[in-house]
């Protein structure tokens, strides 16, 4: 998905897009969030306008591979409980879950603008201050499906053996 943003009182990564996929808003959902590079006002320049570090382009293998990552971690010696999000990085950008999201039953999805919490433990630069700006979503989209080819089967094997008995199995 492209994203575009701008705003006379934002600096590049004051604010973070993000997509939130799920069987629901609040309880099982994954999320990956990007921070936004800003457009200069009066810009013509459709690579300004729509820069490729605002892509939101999200490899679907990275979700599961952090819900396996956050199924192994520990909170204060135990299992990461589930109602509590879990967040790692990629990079500059971050994948969070919540709850057992399954890439299967996708219900919802949600796409959104976050201003960044500054806390003392965050590394994120931020003057802590509400944030004015014009974002715009383009052209949601899956791309370079994994078209591997597969097989399947079905068998029924039926016999009678003479007067007494019949016998079947079923497979697939």
């Amino acid at each position: 998905m492209f994203i575009h943003a701008e705003g006379t009182q934002l600096k590049d990564n004051d604010v973070n897009a993000f997509i939130r996929l799920g069987v629901d808003y609040t309880d099982n959902y994954y999320e990956y969030e990007i921070p936004m590079k800003l457009t200069n006002p009066g810009t013509n320049d459709p690579n300004a306008i729509w820069p490729t570090e605002n892509e939101l382009d999200v490899e679907l293998a990275l979700l599961t591979n952090a819900k396996l990552a956050r199924n192994n971690a520990k909170l204060n010696g135990q299992p990461w409980p589930l109602t509590v999000p879990f967040t790692l990085s990629d990079g500059k950008n971050k994948i969070t879950i919540k709850g057992q999201p399954d890439l299967s039953r996708v219900a919802t999805v949600m796409v959104g603008v976050r201003n960044p919490l500054k806390t003392s433990a965050s590394t994120v630069v931020d003057d802590g201050l509400d944030k004015s700006g014009i974002i715009w979503f383009d052209e949601l989209r899956m791309t370079d499906f994994d078209n591997k080819g597969g097989w399947a089967a079905t068998g029924r094997f039926d016999a009678k053996l003479a007067d007494f008995a019949s016998l079947t199995v079923t497979g697939s």
